[in-house]
């Protein structure tokens, strides 16, 4: 699924004739991602963060090539621009077919943004129940690792990832950016070679400040009150996804190549985020 309804950039009052990185002179660009969580400000795009800026063997991942979001169904024509400008010319589509039908992906019917739906998962887990009303970490263990499963997805993924060029920004997302995504992004982070503290933090900066998921990464046990969002449980779902993954397969790279990835744009996803 490459290209939407152009009556979509109508609706939304998005441009189809900008050209990346022009026409924005009135706009604010898009400031530097917070250091702390790699977050970016976009007012109309929610969860918005760099996947820059983590230590890698090969040297830090570099700004500008990769951004996990929340969904774009509500992107402004502004927001849009300033994605553009900031080097967004790729977006992965996460969402079910549902899912797409009821909130459309705007910023992917940019004619600029090459645009490519792969349905990670059946539904969007936060719209989801648990089986059993003490059973969430059970029912989000079962999501993550059917995504994971999903073989032909994250071969497809992969692809269009490697298919970016130098120069190009490709940004992911789901619905809320936090599951599917997250998955996505610890593919990409630990294709890198990123240390599993920083895979961890990833994930949780999602769901939580950088003071508590420091005490998280560390092992430590927050108190009710200050987890309101369930963050020591959310942690340790993602460690035992991780402990999974490389039990199973060794490394990302060796899941990945098990899921049938090309070898050769594994190498290429992994250049275009760390340069190396």
């Amino acid at each position: 699924m490459d290209a939407q309804d152009p009556a979509l950039e109508a609706a939304s009052g998005l441009d189809s004739g900008a050209v990346p990185g022009h026409g924005t002179a009135s706009l604010d660009p898009i400031g530097p991602p917070d250091p702390a969580t790699h977050a970016l400000t976009i007012a109309t795009c929610a969860n918005v963060r760099e996947l820059g800026d983590y230590d890698t063997p090969f040297g830090p991942t570099r700004l500008h090539r990769f951004l996990r979001a929340g969904d774009t169904c509500a992107v402004s024509a502004d927001d849009a621009r300033r994605l553009c400008a900031y080097g967004v010319a790729a977006d992965a589509d996460l969402r079910s077919s549902w899912e797409l039908e009821h909130a459309p992906d705007l910023l992917g019917s940019q004619p600029h943004v090459r645009y490519r739906n792969v349905q990670l998962h059946a539904y969007n887990l936060r719209e989801g129940e648990p089986d059993l009303p003490d059973d969430e970490r059970g029912y989000l263990m079962r999501g993550y690792l059917a995504m994971l499963k999903n073989h032909s997805a994250v071969r497809e993924l992969m692809s269009f990832f490697a298919s970016a060029d130098e120069d190009e920004c490709v940004l992911f997302h789901c619905a809320a950016g936090m599951d599917r995504t997250g998955v996505v992004s610890l593919l990409l982070l630990g294709l890198c070679e990123v240390s599993r503290e920083d895979l961890l933090r990833d994930y949780l900066y999602s769901f939580a400040p950088p003071s508590l998921v420091e005490r998280l990464v560390r092992g430590e046990e927050p108190s009710l009150e200050e987890d309101d969002w369930g963050a020591a449980m959310l942690a340790g779902v993602m460690d035992a996804v991780i402990d999974w993954l490389l039990r199973r397969y060794g490394s990302v790279r060796g899941y990945l190549l098990a899921c049938g990835c090309d070898a050769h744009e594994l190498d290429a996803v992994r250049r275009h985020l760390v340069g190396a």
